[in-house]
């Protein structure tokens, strides 16, 4: 939950969903994304998806029910309700399940690893042996070879990691990471959005030419033995990354095209359990919307238009080239 002010982002959100009391700020004439809000997980069981974040990487939140008409809207699904539990990462970002009910919705559909859409969220972990102590506690399907922790290349240096699935079928890589003397108490230190995709150039297009982040993408696929060790690939399978900071945050973001394998669209609509997404800050909301349906992008709020949250503020459901739902939310009437 935020509200924006005039410096600081401070409005309520939740699932795709906010309260707003004051404008978005716009602190550059950019058109585009300029901040984070927070990464979506909609759950089959929001309060049984939540338990398991806390027995193994010992998240906390409460599950609450969310006022839904803004929402109703925002994702083009009539007389639904809404429970949300946002969770905090520590050294990342806030982290939000929800739970959609009142209407017909998918349930219970997992991807591949492969699969186009595929969300994943990898935590960076203080001791990774306690974590996956903690998952077999619970009974988390573990995908890499071998059900242990896997010496893998990672973005934060050579390290073990191992990748599970929580109770809806979303993957979670934990990583073991070297913790500063500044990292936060507890388990968890820090997490990096994960995302696997159709065309890593297609994807750059989007994420880069149209959103106006900087992500670097690698040109060549690679076929590293411990790396498809850790996502349960089969030899002959190859892949290859992107990844950097979402603009305005300190959020990263990483994404991994795979080929090789069988592949099919991972693509839900916001209000399907285990659909994901995440909720960014954008300059000149109007100017952006207007730019992603001149390209061909999809539009998934009433109407494909943007909704009016408040006074102040705007917010609109999109597609990524892979399916992934992002909130975009902005000023109704940017300063700058």
């Amino acid at each position: 939950m935020r509200v924006f002010a005039a410096v600081v982002v401070s409005i309520v959100l939740a699932s795709a969903v906010m309260t707003a009391q004051a404008p978005v700020p716009n602190p550059t004439n950019k058109t585009g994304v300029i901040g984070l809000m927070h990464a979506i997980h909609s759950t089959n069981d929001a309060e049984k998806t939540l338990a398991f974040y806390k027995a193994v990487f010992d998240l906390s939140g409460q599950v609450r029910p969310f006022q839904s008409t803004g929402p109703q809207i925002l994702t083009n699904s009539p007389g639904a309700t809404l429970q949300v539990a946002m969770t905090q990462i520590k050294g990342a970002f806030n982290f939000e399940l929800t739970q959609f009910g009142n209407l017909e919705r998918q349930l219970n559909k997992q991807p591949d690893i492969a699969d186009p859409g595929a969300p994943m969220m990898k935590i960076i972990v203080r001791d990774i042996d306690s974590i996956v102590a903690a998952a077999k506690k619970v009974n988390a399907t573990i995908i890499s070879k071998g059900g242990a922790p896997v010496l893998v290349p990672t973005s934060i240096g050579k390290t073990k990691a191992i990748i599970m699935r929580d109770p809806d079928g979303y993957f979670v890589e934990a990583i073991q990471g070297m913790p500063a003397a500044d990292s936060p108490q507890g388990p968890v230190i820090g997490a990096i959005m994960g995302l696997t995709v159709r065309d890593m150039d297609e994807t750059m297009k989007y994420w880069n030419g149209i959103l106006g982040n900087e992500l670097e993408a690698e040109t060549k696929f690679a076929s590293d033995p411990a790396m498809l060790d850790l996502m349960g690939l089969p030899k002959g399978a190859s892949y290859r990354m992107a990844g950097g900071l979402i603009s305005g945050s300190k959020a990263r973001i990483e994404m991994i095209e795979i080929k090789g394998v069988a592949r099919k669209p991972f693509d839900l609509r916001v209000t399907d359990a285990n659909a994901c997404g995440m909720a960014l800050q954008i300059g000149h909301i109007r100017e952006l919307l207007a730019k992603i349906k001149e390209n061909g992008g999809r539009v998934l709020s009433r109407n494909e238009e943007l909704v009016e949250w408040s006074a102040t503020v705007r917010n609109v459901f999109v597609k990524d080239p892979n399916g992934l739902n992002l909130e975009l939310v902005g000023s109704a009437d940017p300063k700058f």
